[in-house]
């Protein structure tokens, strides 16, 4: 495990900064990650026969078929196998991606360099890039987007050996840490995304390794291990900016064993520069640059920066228990839904009015906003208080618990950076976007021997089975990406229960999800053959990724309010799609957009937006371009 870490560290390392270099000397493209990949082969090379390093496949083979007898390895693995079919059954679904992640990469390889890109989406420029790094090889080489959740599903394998490194280190006994290195991957935010592109729990992979190979290096005074802890510490503050506070935990594990880099301070010198390109350095230059603040957000999401630390504290407390606590089915939504608008009227509700969507639920379990789920939560709240019930071990643990200062501090420290984002964060999706805080906050809640006696429980082991059970059958039927024929089944059962309240809501449920897919399908047929440049008018919009296809071969470009008709003209554009969004954004009709760019309509369609109603776009046609 530990090896396949550091390869992962060293790959993701390897193609953030070769991504910044790439892009300073406009060599993003095929022939400059050919060199990047080829000195790297060559350098793994030089180090395989300097070491004489070789895989043992009989022992990896034998280690694997005993540990996965067991039930909770055995469901792990199971899980595994369903997010990758998830994830190959399936394009990227989520809103996100295709609204900024995916078409800011397009917009990258087409220019053959990183660029401040001409958009309403303020998300394309500002928000971190180390995950689009490591999208960008997999776009140009593949041509396609449908392997991009392999970062993920890659990360999501290496979690449970991390999760039982750091635990030990951190005074969990091995028999609790055993168990819970299983349990908490089986959270719903770790396998809802684990075959998607959402990057929240990415970065949980770089934060763990920051602080086990910190550890390891204090132990055994290798300074290697050190390097790649920096680089993992450096890794998570640049996947997303509400990441960045992760990273302290590993600083501190870093902190006692600096002096290690004294032994070869030259090559520590040239790995602190490449920890600063892969960290968040870079992109809070360009945003300071071009925008005056380090982050900056569109006028949408204004709303979730949040402008009293203690109402955010104690609506994220109120919204995240909520989130982590609400059943994989929740039929009540509509009651709910219009409880807490009343609640938001009154004079104490009024407080939470800066949240966006304060306590929105949704029917089901979905991966923008599933939080570690109830099975996970219900189980650490019965294991608390079994434990504390158990005096003969709290008696035990009361006596022998010596704990240096510096594992204190990695103990208690996550719960701080939890009340920070709390206190800063309004989101609607801060259960998803925590998904990495959650197993740091784990190791306080079961140091001590009550935890370790519990584990003996033939219930409590049978309760955490089942958790992991209930996870797989969620990732079955999964909105986003079922693993069954969900259309065909909900009109089969709409049509035999026609009465039932219940069917019907789960049928509305799933049509509700966005079929990008279905999307792109559309678009295929009612793009203009031969054309190179399309326009897109769009604020935030999520269908481009569709009009760049096939990927390679076309460019889109975004039209802004004050583009005059003579810029298209230049730019050699003679379609644009045209979303109903940059209309209402404008403030002008159809009829207006028409004449101002002297087109004409050629088609129209509609598609389910990640908000369930329905996005109008149309096809115009620019008469005088050509």
């Amino acid at each position: 495990m530990l090896n396949a870490v550091r390869i992962w560290i060293l790959l993701s390392s390897l193609l953030v900064a070769s991504g910044w270099v790439l892009s300073a000397f406009h060599q993003l493209n095929c022939a400059g990650y050919g060199i990047v990949l080829a000195l790297a082969a060559g350098a793994l090379l030089v180090w395989t026969r300097k070491t004489g390093w070789r895989p043992r496949k009989n022992k990896l083979f034998q280690k694997f078929k005993r540990r996965f007898k067991r039930p909770a390895p055995m469901l792990f693995l199971i899980l595994a196998l369903l997010c990758l079919a998830a994830g190959s059954l399936y394009i990227p679904s989520d809103a996100d991606s295709n609204a900024y992640r995916i078409p800011r990469v397009l917009h990258w390889l087409a220019a053959e360099r990183w660029h401040w890109i001409r958009t309403l989406d303020i998300r394309m420029n500002v928000a971190g890039c180390n995950f689009e790094w490591l999208c960008a090889p997999l776009i140009l080489l593949t041509r396609t987007d449908r392997c991009l959740f392999l970062l993920n599903w890659l990360s999501f394998l290496l979690l449970p050996g991390l999760i039982f490194s750091v635990f030990t280190q951190l005074r969990v006994s091995p028999r609790v840490a055993w168990w819970w290195m299983w349990l908490l991957p089986s959270g719903w935010c770790f396998i809802m995304q684990a075959g998607s592109t959402i990057n929240d729990s990415f970065a949980a992979v770089f934060a763990l390794a920051a602080v086990d190979l910190a550890f390891r290096a204090r132990e055994n005074r290798r300074v290697e291990d050190l390097w790649l802890a920096m680089l993992a510490a450096s890794l998570v503050t640049g996947v997303k900016q509400t990441l960045i506070l992760l990273a302290l935990p590993g600083l501190i594990a870093i902190w006692p064993g600096l002096r290690l880099l004294l032994k070869r301070w030259f090559i520590s010198a040239g790995i602190i520069v490449v920890s600063l390109l892969v960290s968040a350095m870079p992109i809070t230059i360009f945003n300071l640059e071009n925008t005056g603040s380090w982050i900056s957000v569109s006028k949408t999401y204004a709303k979730a920066q949040l402008h009293s630390p203690f109402w955010g504290i104690v609506g994220n407390a109120f919204c995240l228990a909520l989130e982590n606590l609400k059943p994989p089915i929740f039929p009540f939504v509509g009651a709910w839904d219009a409880a807490r608008k009343h609640f938001l009227q009154t004079p104490f509700g009024m407080h939470f009015a800066q949240f966006e969507d304060f306590g929105k639920l949704s029917f089901g379990v979905g991966e923008t906003s599933a939080g570690i789920g109830l099975g996970i939560s219900a189980l650490i709240i019965i294991s608390i208080f079994w434990a504390w019930r158990d005096r003969p071990a709290r008696l035990l643990e009361a006596s022998t618990r010596k704990i240096k200062g510096d594992v204190r501090l990695l103990i208690w420290v996550p719960w701080m950076l939890l009340l920070i984002f709390m206190a800063k964060n309004g989101s609607d999706e801060g259960a998803r976007q925590c998904a990495a805080y959650y197993i740091f906050l784990f190791p306080s809640l079961l140091s001590g021997a009550g935890q370790k006696n519990l584990t003996r429980q033939v219930w409590w082991r049978g309760f955490a089975v089942t958790i992991m059970c209930i996870a797989a059958m969620l990732l079955v039927t999964s909105r986003d990406r079922p693993l069954f024929p969900a259309q065909m089944l909900m009109n089969w059962l709409q049509a035999d229960h026609p009465n039932s309240k219940f069917i019907s809501r789960a049928a509305y449920s799933y049509r509700l999800v966005p079929d990008f897919e279905e999307q792109r399908i559309v678009f295929e047929k009612i793009r203009p053959p031969g054309e190179k440049v399309v326009g897109l008018a769009t604020v935030e919009g999520s269908s481009e990724p569709g009009l760049w296809l096939p990927y390679g071969q076309r460019k889109v470009m975004r039209i802004l309010p004050g583009d005059t008709p003579e810029q298209l003209r230049q730019a050699e554009i003679r379609y644009v799609m045209l979303e109903d969004d940059f209309l209402y954004y404008t403030n002008q009709t159809l009829d207006q957009f028409l004449a101002r760019y002297h087109g004409t309509l050629v088609t129209t369609g509609s598609f389910f937006a990640d908000t369930g109603e329905p996005q109008y776009f149309y096809l115009v046609h620019l008469a005088g371009n050509g």
